[in-house]
């Protein structure tokens, strides 16, 4: 895969923010890939790109799911959803957020054929969980229409249980000459139940022709979902009506970069996902030494923010012998997140820091996995812009000289050339100032220059 594939991969992440979405995955469940791809860690934005869109941001607005393997037969689930209700008699939105484990008690696999079964279990809650800040973050930052709804007053945890099962068998070799030799053709089943403490009962079944050649796939077929039990408030109500329907789905694999789309032809939950997939396999191309420069791409949440980094291999305070490679980075950030949960004021942010970051690969995890922390400091520009019943007011700028700190884990994910290598990255992170401020918009004052903490999604490139 060359960079030039995965720029358009960010693009496309930024684009799944736009607009409207309909539906998405069953939350707690692992995401859809095909059985036989080896996926240790993934990360899944779910969202309306390459669905159709519409004209209203309504149910599973926007989805983020995180599922990495731990160890030979467990992986944990990590999922984050907004639901939304605008065009009904009662608006309103929630979150849901899910955690779960989960243990693979089938996996018989070779050349032709696959067979598993996984069964799990963890906790899943709806309430607010920053699902506003990170909506309208968004959509600032693709200059979308911002949502102007109330959270409603569902808040509870429950227990859930689930069993996703999937099957693969190959049924056309092809020994053709030329472009079309190697590919191969097989048929997948998948079907996923999930139940709750609260009586909530999700569904999916779905049966899919697939066509693989080296690092390509390609698969399309049906999906049905169902879902029962969703009575407690209208938006989760709206959103299982409309997720319960038949969908065509067409997904295909490049490498480390995973697209599906899913369509309902008689409903209205059309929705496309964007998924990042790394693996322990080795890379094609190993190197010895550290990269000598990295490029970062990140998103910052629930603030959301654009965060662009260059990293160049320096030795300040370790020596060459050293087992952590050490290097000087220089990142910048921007964006207008949401003023805490008034969806009528906005932050507009820039912020550039010069720093030092320290990687160390995990032995356990045979370098697949690094760890790194990073510390630096610089300048932060504030500024609100009002929308709604504020549009068009601003109010006067505020700068500060900022500390900023983070810490994370590295996953290698693709060889891009014999130079370039490429590895997704999850993070925590928290910048300070040295001082806040305040500024004044429609004869108020607010606090500006708040400190944040949040978690970073993105990916590295990096050069050896």
């Amino acid at each position: 895969m060359t960079p030039r594939a995965f720029g358009f991969a960010i693009l496309a992440c930024l684009q799944l923010t736009s607009t409207s979405l309909e539906a998405g995955e069953i939350p707690g469940l692992p995401s859809q890939v095909p059985p036989f791809l080896q996926r240790d860690f993934e990360i899944n934005f779910s969202n309306d790109f390459l669905g159709r869109g519409g004209s209203v941001d309504d149910f599973r607005t926007q989805q983020i799911n995180i599922t990495s393997t731990l160890g030979d037969k467990w992986l944990a689930v990590v999922d984050h959803s907004i639901l939304t209700l605008s065009a009904a008699e009662s608006p309103g939105r929630l979150d849901q957020v899910s955690a779960s484990l989960g243990f693979e008690a089938i996996n018989r696999t070779d050349r032709n054929r696959v067979d598993s079964l996984v069964v799990g279990g963890g906790l899943r809650s709806v309430g607010n969980f920053a699902g506003a800040r990170m909506q309208n973050g968004f959509h600032q930052l693709v200059d979308s229409d911002i949502e102007h709804l109330d959270y409603v007053a569902t808040d509870r945890t429950d227990a859930m249980l689930w069993v996703d099962a999937q099957r693969y068998r190959v049924f056309h070799d092809s020994a053709a000459t030329g472009f079309l030799s190697g590919w191969r053709t097989g048929y997948w089943l998948r079907g996923s139940s999930l139940v709750t403490t609260d009586g909530q009962w999700d569904n999916a079944l779905g049966i899919y022709a697939v066509s693989s050649r080296n690092a390509i796939d390609v698969w399309l077929g049906l999906r049905r979902d169902w879902r029962s039990g969703y009575d407690r408030d209208p938006v989760q109500s709206a959103t299982a009506n409309a997720e319960s329907e038949l969908a065509v789905v067409a997904g295909v694999r490049f490498g480390a970069l995973i697209i599906e789309t899913v369509q309902q032809p008689d409903g209205d939950a059309s929705y496309g996902q964007l998924k990042l997939i790394a693996n322990r396999a080795p890379l094609p191309v190993r190197h010895t030494a550290p990269p000598g420069i990295g490029l970062e791409f990140d998103m910052f949440l629930p603030d959301v923010m654009v965060e662009l980094a260059a990293r160049f291999q320096r030795r300040v305070f370790t020596g060459v012998d050293s087992s952590w490679n050490e290097s000087l980075i220089i990142d910048t950030g921007f964006g207008t997140p949401q003023y805490g949960s008034n969806t009528a004021v906005f932050v507009e942010s820039r912020q550039l820091t010069l720093g030092l970051e320290w990687e160390r690969a995990l032995p356990a995890e045979e370098d697949w996995i690094s760890f790194f922390a990073r510390l630096g400091g610089g300048y932060r520009h504030e500024k609100l812009v009002g929308e709604a019943e504020l549009s068009g007011q601003t109010s006067s700028s505020a700068g500060r000289a900022v500390v900023k700190i983070g810490m994370g884990l590295r996953f290698n994910a693709a060889s891009l050339s014999d130079s370039w290598n490429y590895r997704l990255q999850l993070g925590i992170g928290a910048w300070a100032p040295v001082k806040d401020a305040y500024v004044q918009m429609a004869d108020e004052s607010y606090r500006v220059h708040k400190p944040a903490l949040g978690v970073s999604l993105g990916m590295t490139f990096d050069y050896y």
